[in-house]
């Protein structure tokens, strides 16, 4: 367990118990809606998670990188868009592999897109976000972020990074 996660859970412990002392009736109360909650999205989310192992295993960083290279072109432009928006990960892995990337011949400005894509787009959670929200917002939400995307590939290849 890395310290960073300490640090989360204890002050989550922590809230809790402060919660608790000043209100035991509403902080029961948010408990049982967290769960009800969380079990409702159950269903949504254990293929989410199964979908996500399978494309983290099938995605590696090799392949990323030979398919997003300076040399690829339009493909390559498309292929970090797409790749972005189907494939989930902590930022904290995300940033590290986008540097990983540009060291192994990676475009910046892909890399650029694939990043935003991977942060904002999120076609993994669609079925989640849809259920949660609605199918309306959730293709808004995903196509503004898109788009988003390519203006920060746009904006990387003006300023010549």
């Amino acid at each position: 367990m890395t310290i960073d996660t300490i640090i989360i859970y204890s002050l989550a412990i922590l809230l809790l118990i402060v919660s608790l002392i000043k209100d035991k009736q509403k902080t029961k109360k948010a408990l049982i809606k967290a769960k009800n909650t969380f079990v409702k999205l159950m269903p949504v989310l254990l293929p989410l998670f199964l979908f996500i192992g399978i494309i983290l295993t099938l995605i590696t960083p090799d392949f990323i990188s030979r398919t997003m290279g300076e040399e690829s072109g339009l493909f390559g432009y498309i292929i970090g868009l797409l790749l972005g928006s189907v494939t989930f990960m902590s930022p904290f892995v995300a940033y590290p592999l986008g540097s990983d990337l540009i060291e192994q011949g990676a475009s910046v400005p892909i890399v650029a897109g694939f990043l935003v894509t991977l942060m904002s787009v999120g076609l993994v959670y669609f079925a989640m976000e849809s259920k949660l929200f609605n199918k309306k917002v959730a293709i808004y939400r995903n196509l503004v972020s898109f788009i988003g995307a390519i203006l920060v590939i746009l904006v990387v290849l003006l300023v010549g990074v």
